[in-house]
């Protein structure tokens, strides 16, 4: 049986819950709070921990995600506004955001124990039934089990089509290797396959009817987000509208490119610039597609590289995720919340969620500003300064 005492293993889960980019925020913050009430911990504690892996580290990660090639190719075409052959790999970032993973998995383990948990009232003591439970665990035995076959099996076919010569994943392609440019759709037969294996394994999925029915039972439980992110989809639509955050951006950039910041500086500055314009611009896509025309060649002429750009965008946009009121899935986290606290509101997360964001937006920046102070690479083809 799972070890609950082991905090830094959801926080670890919550750092890898990138790889499906926005599905962990419907995926693991209701698992970690039944966890924790049955280990006899507050359930919110569990929330907590995962939705700040899920939001402050949502840049982190162990494995390429479908948000680098998406960032990227922005960063891309920002540096080609100067150097028309500039381009930014995919895998630009990738040592920084392993390490990112294990620093930030301790940070959240840390603040969770420390500062979280102690301020949470224990869960109301309940009656475990373990009728059946023999039953059950022989069929998760069996669906996990399944599994694991079907993740070697995929693994080995994805394998063979990289490695083999002629195979259709072989070689480059214009600008990255083949299977680079395929992430997407590999990401997608991986978890379909193996979430496919497990269900069929386990004997909840049989044919189509029970996949079709298990997708209906989860829509009857979203019926209170979809009331709420009605109204603040239209709250967040007119103030795109308006055009404010945007106007916020400009103004930041000028303040910027008038500091006259040693590079180290002038990185961690655009770090904080960015943390303050996620405060009222949530979609990390939208506000790069934004930011990177703007900055990628205003910081190169600095001599900051797109790519330490890119990986300073991914510290800011992550660590004020998790205290954003424009994020509109804090309520989906907020539904999950009252099940355990009814009278919860929007302000009960925010500062349930703000040491998180506090250690994580420390922590992150001492580790760039080392990371930059030691001249590393960010990753395969990740330099940090640009030379004209």
């Amino acid at each position: 049986r799972w070890q609950l005492s082991h905090r830094n293993r959801w926080q670890t889960s919550a750092e890898f819950a990138s790889l499906a980019l926005d599905a962990g925020y419907v995926v693991l913050p209701p698992l970690a709070g039944a966890l924790f009430l049955a280990a006899g911990r507050s359930p919110l504690a569990g929330i907590a921990a995962v939705t700040a892996g899920v939001t402050a580290g949502f840049s982190a990660n162990l494995a390429i995600t479908g948000l680098d090639p998406l960032l990227a190719g922005l960063s891309t075409a920002g540096a080609r506004l100067l150097d028309p052959d500039y381009q930014v790999s995919i895998t630009a970032n990738w040592w920084f955001m392993i390490a990112s993973t294990l620093l930030l998995t301790a940070v959240g383990t840390a603040a969770n124990r420390w500062l979280v948990e102690p301020r949470l009232s224990p869960p109301v003591a309940q009656e475990i039934h373990t009728g059946g439970e023999g039953s059950s665990r022989e069929a998760e035995d069996r669906g996990l089990r399944a599994a694991g076959l079907v993740f070697l099996a995929v693994m080995a076919l994805v394998l063979g089509n990289i490695l083999i010569p002629g195979a259709p994943l072989y070689g480059s392609g214009e600008s990255f290797p083949r299977w680079m440019e395929a992430m997407v759709p590999l990401l997608l037969l991986l978890f379909l396959s193996v979430g496919l294996a497990y269900g069929m394994g386990e004997g909840s999925i049989r044919n189509d009817r029970d996949a079709v029915r298990m997708m209906s039972e989860t829509m009857k439980g979203m019926g209170p987000y979809i009331v709420l992110a009605f109204f603040a989809a239209q709250f967040i639509a007119l103030f795109n509208h308006s055009r404010l955050g945007e106007m916020l951006a400009v103004t930041g950039g000028g303040w910027l490119a008038a500091a006259d910041l040693p590079p180290a500086m002038l990185t961690l500055a655009f770090v904080l610039l960015v943390m303050l314009g996620n405060l009222v611009m949530g979609s990390a896509s939208a506000k790069y597609a934004f930011f990177a025309p703007v900055f990628v060649p205003m910081l190169m002429l600095a001599g900051i590289s797109p790519e330490l750009t890119q990986a300073a965008y991914r510290v800011g946009d992550s660590v004020t995720n998790g205290i954003t009121p424009f994020n509109p899935y804090l309520v989906i986290i907020l539904v999950f919340v009252r099940r355990y606290l009814p009278e919860a509101g929007l302000g009960t997360l925010l500062a349930l969620m703000m040491p998180y964001t506090l250690l994580f937006a420390v922590a992150w920046c001492l580790m760039l500003g080392g990371w930059v102070a030691m001249g590393w690479e960010l990753g395969p083809g990740g330099p940090l300064l640009y030379e004209q």
